[in-house]
């Protein structure tokens, strides 16, 4: 894509003051990336960016660990909201931002042009511990949240740990409506389908037996946890789920996005990418990556996507097809376009 004059002059002037604009891509530093692509830096000078939303106003909505939720845009990074504790999930439904965050889910209303926004709380209350809630999806009335466990591996006293949870719009309606997921962290439905899944990250004991999953979530579902993991691990698996896809042991697979794009090649339209956040436990190096999850009917295959990445937890889809990747690490939106776009 060509930039005006007026543009390129602008975005040299915020790249000086550390500020890039939206689709103004920098020198590739470090990023490994298949051949066909180019990477550029999206977005620079974050706090721990955890979350990321497109808005119905084409800027890119992002949460930050210390509690802000910021929005990028031609006019630059500016804060439309904060105070929240740790949010980690954050989606667009109509013209309404919703944010989960430790033990809550709120709702953020444009005013003003999307210069200002009000706050609502809708759900207080839900268990937290060693996990809280994390990423928000909707399918028609339904509001779906992943809610983490307190511990690494217990019997839970609050049936709601360690579940995805549905509600109502307005938060009512509760319903726990799959179990046994440890740490159920992006969710997102396949363009054209009404199948939610979600990544999960498994039990960090058992030394590197127990991987993180990618799951087909159904209603009533139960996927194993603390028990059984992966394809027939551990114990207990009768009547469980199993994952479609086996991401590897202690690579804290977090965020997801399908691809719905039209400028990566063809073989892309409706594969998931899953950002893992790396290895803090044994020492493996796993993670630090964004993973490809390619779709073959009901098989699934999982190849790396990006690497030299320090901690990538959030992906999405941006304008123009290019998938955006949120580098909690180092405070980056990384941008990533198919040559030729």
């Amino acid at each position: 894509m060509q930039h005006s004059p007026l543009r390129r002059l602008l975005g040299a002037l915020l790249l000086a003051a550390g500020v890039l604009l939206p689709g103004t891509a920098s020198a590739q530093t470090g990023l490994q990336i298949p051949s066909g692509f180019y990477a550029g830096v999206f977005a620079s000078g974050l706090s721990a960016p955890t979350a990321m939303a497109l808005g119905p106003d084409g800027r890119l909505y992002v949460a930050e660990g210390g509690g802000q939720v910021v929005a990028i845009g031609p006019a630059g990074t500016s804060t439309i909201a904060s105070g929240f504790a740790t949010p980690l999930g954050l989606a667009w439904h109509g013209k309404t931002l919703y944010v989960s965050s430790t033990g809550e889910v709120s709702k953020l209303f444009p005013r003003k042009g999307y210069r200002s926004f009000w706050r609502k709380t809708i759900i207080t209350g839900l268990p937290t511990g060693r996990h809280q809630n994390d990423g928000i999806a909707f399918h028609g009335t339904w509001m779906y949240v992943g809610v983490g466990s307190t511990c690494n591996a217990c019997a839970e006293s609050d049936p709601r740990s360690a579940t995805i949870m549905r509600f109502h719009l307005d938060g009512s309606h509760a319903q726990v409506f799959a179990r046994g997921l440890r740490n159920p962290y992006g969710l997102a439905f396949r363009p054209g389908t009404s199948k939610l899944y979600a990544t999960d990250n498994g039990r960090d004991d058992y030394g590197n037996s127990v991987p993180d999953e990618l799951n087909l979530i159904v209603k009533g579902g139960h996927y194993g946890w603390p028990d059984c993991w992966g394809r027939g691990g551990g114990t207990k698996c009768g009547g469980t789920r199993a994952p479609v896809a086996l991401l590897a042991p202690h690579s804290s697979s977090d965020g997801i996005a399908f691809y719905t794009g039209k400028t990566y090649p063809r073989s892309y339209r409706g594969d998931a990418f899953v950002a893992q956040w790396g290895d803090t436990v044994n020492s493996l190096g796993t993670g630090h990556i964004v993973v490809r999850v390619h779709f073959d009917g009901s098989h699934a295959t999982v190849s790396t996507f990006a690497g030299g990445l320090s901690h990538p937890l959030a992906v999405a889809i941006g304008r123009g097809g290019a998938l955006l990747v949120a580098d909690n690490g180092t405070g980056t939106i990384w941008r990533i376009q198919a040559r030729g776009h």
